[in-house]
């Protein structure tokens, strides 16, 4: 997947005069650098060319790389063993989609913070400060934003930061012209392409891509109705919206929206399961949808609610 973005990209760029078109070593050395070629993150040619000037070992390279590499080894041992203590299996039906999902999300927060680590330590992944101060800042994923989400949206936006600068870049500013819907369907289609064709990944995908366009929709149209700090992604600090995020109404009606962004990741990774013969074998489609209908399908009944909703007022 990495591989391939990284040729579609240099491909992009060249066309459009962002970067020289690279030599063969360059390219190569591009394609197969030691820290991104088997973790990741993406990154662009134009970054990596930073490779070239790097400011070396410092206290803060060094910090770098042991804070993230310990967040990843924390992240990998809450997937393994504290989500399945912490939530037993008779705490319900829910209780479990959560914790099942929750795992997941963790074992993808250790390659991301993993990723982060190799990153820094092959000299990329840093930028200069306006007095000239290296700051190593590169960010794979923000789990915060993702764990207690504002809206779909943003875990969209922080679930692989790098991922999503690719796709909104290469993909999604490409089809806009077509209208924005048939561009978040073509971005999360081509999601699913870089992820395998596999139907499990392709169903939460897409799921997610229509649960992310209907709350930015219906989000906005709040905002606009009531004057207020409702959009999907958070407002600057001078917005004119009448009503702030402080307003009571406001906060619940916030507060509201992130319960249910958390309800649907619930419901999204619950067949992300653990058991091991899946994993071996792989997640077919009857296994996806043996899941959620175990759920009653009711976050894809609440998004289409949500959706009538939206047409609606």
């Amino acid at each position: 997947m990495i591989l391939a973005m990284k040729l579609i990209s240099v491909a992009f760029d060249a066309d459009q005069g962002t970067v020289k078109l690279p030599s063969l070593l360059e390219y190569t050395a591009y394609l197969y650098n030691v820290g991104t070629v088997i973790f990741g993150p993406w990154i662009s040619f134009r970054d990596y060319l930073n490779i070239c000037s790097s400011p070396g070992l410092s206290r803060g390279w060094l910090w770098t790389v042991i804070k993230s590499t310990g967040l990843a080894y924390c992240c990998l041992v809450t997937s393994a063993c504290f989500s399945q203590w912490l939530i037993p299996t008779y705490y319900g039906k829910w209780w479990i989609a959560y914790r099942d999902a929750q795992s997941f999300r963790m074992s993808h927060y250790f390659v991301c913070f993993f990723s982060q680590a190799t990153l820094a330590a092959s000299g990329l992944g840093w930028s200069k400060t306006a007095d000239g101060h290296v700051k190593w800042d590169a960010s794979v994923s923000r789990p915060y934003y993702i764990e207690l989400p504002r809206s779909l949206v943003e875990v969209v936006t922080y679930w692989n930061v790098p991922m999503h600068h690719w796709l909104k870049t290469y993909v999604f500013k490409t089809a806009r012209p077509l209208g924005n819907f048939a561009a978040v369907l073509l971005t999360y289609a081509a999601s699913s392409l870089l992820h395998g064709l596999n139907f499990q990944l392709a169903a939460v995908l897409l799921s997610l891509g229509f649960y992310s366009y209907i709350e930015h929709v219906l989000r906005s149209k709040l905002s606009r109705y009531f004057d207020a700090c409702l959009p999907a992604r958070k407002c600057k600090q001078n917005c004119k919206h009448g009503y702030k995020k402080n307003n009571p109404y406001v906060f619940l009606a916030n507060l509201a929206f992130a319960a249910l962004a958390m309800w649907h990741l619930a419901y999204l990774g619950l067949m992300f399961d653990s058991s091991p013969d899946l994993e071996e074998t792989g997640y077919s489609m009857r296994h996806t949808l043996s899941k959620w209908a175990e759920l009653g399908y009711a976050s894809h009944l609440v998004a289409a609610a949500t959706y009538i909703f939206y047409w609606l007022i």
